[in-house]
Formats: structure tokens, sequence, C-alpha cells
């Protein structure tokens, strides 16, 4: 959903979309299912998103490209608590609007 098949570009708008609704508060936490799902669709965004930016030598990308590579190391697995795996979802959305809002600016 993220990922431009035909382009090989991340799609910026669905991404930042799918962080945004991810970010959004909420007074639960949702199923460990849904969690799981969302984190697979904002892991391969955020890794597009990466590895699109790699040849870039601005500082500030650097440092969130480095930020979102630990973060994608350890994923929750189905053995997470449903806390657990919501609290890194919101770390890789936090992580991918952060890293979309400092590539928008220098676009």
């Amino acid at each position: 959903m993220t990922v431009d098949s035909m382009a090989g570009e991340v799609d910026r708008a669905a991404l930042l979309l799918e962080a945004q609704q991810t970010t959004q508060a909420r007074l639960d936490v949702p199923p460990l299912t849904e969690t799981l799902e969302r984190t697979e669709s904002l892991t391969r965004g955020l890794k597009a998103l990466s590895e699109e930016l790699a040849d870039s030598d601005r500082e500030a990308v650097c440092v969130m490209r480095r930020l979102a590579e630990r973060l994608l190391v350890e994923p929750p697995d189905e053995t997470a608590s449903p806390f657990k795996a919501w609290q890194y979802l919101l770390n890789l959305a936090r992580t991918a609007q952060a890293l979309l809002a400092i590539t928008g600016r220098t676009r």
C-alpha cells in the first residue's frame, strides 16, 4: 500500500496517512493481530523510504534512518503483549512521520 510498484518509489502520502492514523489518540490498545498487521504495513513503507534516502548526506536524514534501522531490527511477534506491540507500532509511525517531515522540507 505504501510503495508504488510501477515507479518503485514510496507513496509518501499513503505512508503519512497510515502513520497519522496510527498515532491518533485512542483510549484502548487494539488487538495484537490488528497491531501486527499494521506493523507489517508501516515496516514496509519505512524500509522503502529509508532505502530511497540511502544516498542522502543530510545529517537529519541520516540520524532518522539510523533510528528507523534500529527500530526495524527487533519487531514484536505474536508472543508480544498487545501493549508492547502497540508501543512499537507507535514508535514506527512517529519515526516515519519525522522522516517524512525532514525530507518534505528539502524536496
